[in-house]
């Protein structure tokens, strides 16, 4: 994945519960910390990893810290990096924009069926097209996959769907990156994955 990593930016990662997105999502601010001096904040449910030198807050709406208050009291710190651990409903996905459109970095999950569909959810949450192009910079649909054969290989490891720069762009304008040759979509990916016999079968 080549992108400019700047503030006013969205990064997602998505795909179904169970998935290893939250394991992703740790890794992406783990190495983007790495890269850059970055003041991060993170708004989770629940905290999954604790991480030195980042504000970690938990969610905990039973006791009136939800997303979107979290969100608001986060921004007060103005924070380089904000990372929000799931992006649940319409007013938390608007504010997670304006927090980028404001300058911060943000980067989050979100449940959708593949990258594409990440898109198609955003836009159902009312989030403007002129925000998704001005802000997103690329969104990657994460699939876990058994693994077979070497012994000293994981049991399992994930594969992913990239959408970003021409891609992520003509995606945003209602092109299907499925009718682009340069695009790897999971089918192409477990393929791929099953001629060099890293997996049993897969699924077209």
């Amino acid at each position: 994945m080549l992108i400019f990593i700047s503030r006013y930016s969205c990064i997602y990662v998505t795909l179904s519960t169970g998935c290893g997105k939250t394991t992703t999502l740790y890794a992406l601010l783990q190495s983007l910390m790495n890269h850059r001096s970055f003041q991060a904040i993170t708004l989770e449910d629940p905290i999954e990893k604790d991480l030195n030198n980042i504000i970690q807050v938990q969610v905990n709406e039973r006791a009136g810290i939800t997303y979107d208050t979290g969100l608001k009291a986060a921004l007060r710190h103005d924070p380089d990096l904000l990372m929000v651990g799931e992006i649940r409903d319409q007013a938390t996905a608007q504010f997670a924009f304006r927090a980028a459109l404001s300058g911060h970095l943000v980067i989050s999950t979100i449940h959708a069926k593949d990258a594409y569909g990440t898109i198609r959810r955003l836009k159902e949450m009312n989030i403007q097209q002129a925000d998704l192009e001005q802000t997103l910079i690329a969104i990657a649909a994460q699939q876990l996959v058994p693994l077979h054969g070497n012994t000293f290989l994981p049991k399992r490891t994930a594969i992913l769907e990239m959408l970003d720069n021409g891609l992520l762009h003509h995606a945003i304008n209602d092109l299907s990156p499925y009718t682009q040759k340069e695009f790897r979509s999971f089918s192409n990916l477990r393929r791929k994955a099953y001629a060099l016999g890293y997996i049993h079968h897969y699924e077209v």
